[in-house]
């Protein structure tokens, strides 16, 4: 080759990202390009070649003494070491050949850091499918054994014979399942994996559940400050995602005052005018405010904060997708997050979202337009869950309704078969053994378009998220109140169709 052409080569491999070097049997360099340079710390002056890449081959397995194996590939993981900064993760694939007359050994040498990042990530993410997999099914338990304590409290409270004392103590009970029951149900929807459903929410309320569960995450030494007064600030968003945006940023507060602080959330109406700088927009907007007193972040980290796996924290405390996720979420919203941070001096994230007008609130009714709650009707009771079937069938029947009760999906398409006059409701519990809810109302209603029916759920699905809205179909999540089942019960029957 000419020397023209070697420099060429040498531009070409020197374009590389993955480093790459070639050696001999003695394990002396022959050849590396600018890559292999960095990545071994070879570009300081006082680093001599010689010393570093033997060095490097000896930890892959190659001696000098002992010459090239006979293998032709090898393909290994190692960390780098660099004095004062972590180590790099490095895959080195090892091709031993022929150079002219002398045995040489390639090393392709890559930077596996992204792809380690990716692959706890997808770890992290299949392990959070399988615990929510798990919290499905303990879910649908809990708020069975949750919708018969509650409502047998309530269906003793309307004893006529039962003592003052005794009624209060059961509704102290009543009112700590309730209680109970909110709890679980906030979690539920926190970790429900479903798509994004954009609503009219209040902020304000937003905020009060993130605090909630930001109570329960961070130590004493931490003060949470929430927002002064009750002012509605309405936006159109999805609640869970705005949950997620606020606690991630409050869990890297968090961790930004190891040794306490102040978490400190703000809300406001602003006008921003026209001509701003983006991502700033021209219109009203709400501003959520979430303002640490930790550590503080110098300007190279603030400008690259939100790039997916960023992080200044240790790879073990995730793959530095938070942020990312949360800078995601907000932009489908319409919206954008402006941080402001030195170091010691705190940060603040601010949270923009396009402001919505309140809906023309609907007239109240009436006295004459409240609803009974009784009737005569058919009802097919369907759970696998006998505790609940009977709490059902009592709530019910003090009402006058004429109960019949199926085990499961089966049970209750071959009992609404076999039963004349038809039944004139069906209620449905969603996650059965042998055919679930939906799939049995589906095949029932294949027989009986019109059939109304009231699909139950003590699970962490969305119930509705299955089929939308369906005409004649009701959703009512476990655990319930007595009167709302019964209000839930006279309202789909009294429904035109």
């Amino acid at each position: 080759m000419t020397m023209r052409t070697d420099m060429q080569l040498q531009t070409v491999f020197d374009s590389l990202e993955d480093g790459i070097l070639v050696a001999n049997e003695a394990l002396q360099p022959i050849w590396l390009n600018q890559a292999c340079r960095r990545l071994l710390r070879i570009d300081d002056i006082s680093v001599r070649e010689s010393d570093v890449v033997p060095e490097f081959l000896g930890k892959l397995g190659l001696n000098a003494s002992m010459g090239f194996p006979d293998e032709k590939k090898r393909v290994q993981r190692l960390q780098l070491p660099h004095e004062g900064t972590e180590a790099t993760p490095v895959e080195a694939v090892l091709t031993f050949g022929q150079l002219g007359a002398q045995r040489v050994v390639t090393a392709a040498i890559r930077d596996i850091s992204v792809q380690q990042q990716m692959e706890k990530a997808v770890y992290e993410s299949r392990k959070t499918q399988a615990i929510g997999a798990l919290a499905s099914g303990i879910a649908h338990d809990f708020n069975n054994i949750l919708t018969a304590v509650i409502s047998q409290i309530d269906l003793v409270l309307y004893g006529p014979e039962l003592a003052p004392s005794s009624r209060q103590h059961l509704i102290y009970a009543q009112t700590s399942a309730r209680r109970g029951a909110e709890l679980f149900g906030k979690l539920q929807a926190f970790s429900r994996q479903s798509q994004p459903r954009l609503e009219l929410v209040n902020l304000t309320d937003v905020i009060e559940q993130a605090i909630f569960m930001l109570r329960h995450s961070v130590t004493p030494l931490i003060q949470i400050r929430p927002p002064a007064g009750n002012e509605q600030h309405l936006v159109r968003a999805d609640t869970n995602q705005l949950l997620q945006v606020i606690l991630n940023i409050g869990i890297n507060a968090r961790d930004a005052m190891p040794k306490g602080g102040t978490l400190t959330l703000t809300v406001e109406t602003i006008a921003i005018p026209a001509g701003e700088a983006p991502p700033r927009q021209e219109g009203q907007f709400v501003c959520l405010r979430i303002r640490d007193t930790g550590h503080g972040m110098p300007a190279e980290v603030v400008a690259r904060i939100f790039e997916p796996y960023f992080s200044t924290k240790d790879l073990s405390r995730g793959p530095g997708l938070g942020l990312s996720i949360a800078s995601s979420v907000i932009t489908e919203h319409s919206g954008w997050i402006e941080v402001e941070s030195a170091e010691g001096a705190g940060a603040c994230f601010s949270i923009y979202l396009p402001r919505c007008e309140a809906p023309v609130a609907p007239t109240k009714p009436g006295p004459s337009e409240n609803k009974r709650t009784e009737g005569r009707e058919r009802v097919l009771v369907v759970d696998d869950e006998e505790l609940v079937r009977m709490v059902i069938k009592a709530i019910l029947t003090y009402r006058g309704y004429q109960i019949s009760e199926a085990t499961d999906g089966e049970d209750a398409i071959q009992k609404y078969q076999s039963t004349e006059p038809r039944f004139d409701l069906v209620l449905m519990d969603l996650h059965m053994p042998r055919l679930n809810g939906y799939d049995a109302l589906l095949r029932i209603r294949q027989v009986d378009p019109k059939l109304k029916a009231i699909l139950l759920s003590g699970g962490s699905q969305d119930p509705a998220s299955l089929g939308g809205d369906i005409e004649g179909v009701a959703y009512l999540q476990k655990p319930f109140d007595n009167q709302e089942l019964a209000n839930v019960v006279r309202k789909l029957l009294d429904a035109k169709t």
